[in-house]
């Protein structure tokens, strides 16, 4: 089902006072999120804390409100809620209130009364729905110049496709819409859709995770895409490839699940450190390790993927593509001896192949002899 245009209404000034931020923005809302003042200054801390919410305070404070790109709204019970331009409502709401700004832990720069005057007032757009706010503020996030991370991506798209895919709405026509690839998406929409249903189950909430961590969304969409992470968590082969589906693990794998967002991410409340340091290599290496038992008891009673990964087998395996790559490189360069031209530096090359060769024949044999 194509996009349909959207006309929108000129823009119309009002209070920043009078303008509720969104809860349910993808950036930093959530069903954690409260209503009324609690929840603003839930979302306020987050953007400080994730979208450099500071920088905008103090651009705001030295040159004024800027009031050249109109805000996007809904109208939701009553409230006029922003669904495109939540940073910059926020940083004039902090501005606007020292308390909230004091609550927050953001200091306010001094400015003088020109400069509060600017943003008395903001232009805004309303919007008739959510579904056309869309439609006008994808492709800005995802491919424009205001990039939302992989997470917010992920979560919008996945919200997207949930309203509309019983009107026929594919994910391929939300990444046409989104000017991203369609297996992009879906490997994001399939992420959300395994995440979420770990936090509907109890099992992980990204707030838990180890403290000071930043939660990298990528950790585990880029594993859901390894098979022997897909194998773990009992998903069917083609489940990568299939339209995605809410609560998409085995309720008999939910402790698997766990497990893994664990593993990726850590607990705050049991003080464990995720195993993943970095998503390259580690995100390999742990698919590995679950592709091994033995590997994955050693890594369940120590938690020390390095280790583990020593027992999974995947070294002894690159060991022998090293080596029988090694011998059909040399035998190549056998085959080519008639066009080689003296050279020194080749030379000493071809005379450090040999000894390397002959201290790996040396090992393996003592190895064989360790095990005879």
């Amino acid at each position: 089902m194509p996009p349909r245009k959207i006309p929108l209404d000129h823009p119309i000034a009002i209070d920043p006072d009078d303008l509720e931020l969104d809860r349910r923005n993808p950036r930093f809302g959530g069903e954690d999120v409260a209503p009324g003042k609690k929840g603003e200054l839930t979302i306020i801390k987050r953007l400080h804390e994730q979208a450099d919410l500071m920088e905008l305070v103090e651009s705001i404070a030295a040159n004024g409100y800027i009031d050249l790109e109109p805000l996007f709204m809904v109208e939701e019970t009553g409230k006029k809620v922003v669904v495109e331009g939540n940073r910059r409502v926020a940083a004039i709401k902090v501005l606007k209130d020292p308390i909230l700004a004091r609550s927050a832990g953001i200091a306010i720069p001094e400015m003088s009364e020109a400069t509060v005057a600017t943003f008395d007032r903001v232009h805004v757009i309303k919007l008739g729905s959510r579904d056309e706010a869309r439609q006008l503020i994808g492709f800005k996030h995802i491919n424009g110049t205001h990039k939302w991370d992989s997470y917010a991506k992920a979560r919008f798209a996945a919200e997207w496709y949930r309203k509309e895919k019983k009107k026929g709405t594919t994910l391929e026509d939300i990444a046409r819409s989104l000017g991203d690839r369609h297996d992009t998406v879906q490997r994001l929409v399939q992420g959300i859709f395994v995440l979420d249903q770990a936090r509907a189950a109890g099992l992980f909430d990204q707030e838990g995770r180890f403290p000071g961590r930043v939660f990298f969304f990528s950790h585990l969409y880029t594993a859901l895409t390894r098979p022997e992470y897909r194998q773990f968590l009992g998903l069917p082969e083609r489940w990568r490839d299939s339209s995605p589906k809410d609560h998409p693990v085995p309720k008999g794998n939910h402790e698997q699940l766990k497990e893994l967002l664990n593993w990726l991410y850590g607990s705050k409340e049991d003080d464990e450190q995720p195993v993943i340091a970095s998503q390259n290599p580690d995100v390999k290496l742990l698919g590995e390790v679950l592709a091994s038992p033995q590997a994955l008891k050693r890594l369940r009673a120590n938690r020390d993927l390095k280790a583990a990964y020593e027992y999974s087998g995947a070294r002894s395996r690159q060991f022998s593509d090293y080596l029988i790559k090694a011998l059909t490189q040399a035998e190549k360069a056998s085959g080519l001896m008639s066009a080689y031209v003296h050279d020194a530096t080749l030379l000493e090359s071809a005379e450090a192949l040999v000894e390397v060769s002959r201290l790996i024949v040396t090992n393996m044999n003592l190895k064989r002899k360790d095990l005879e």
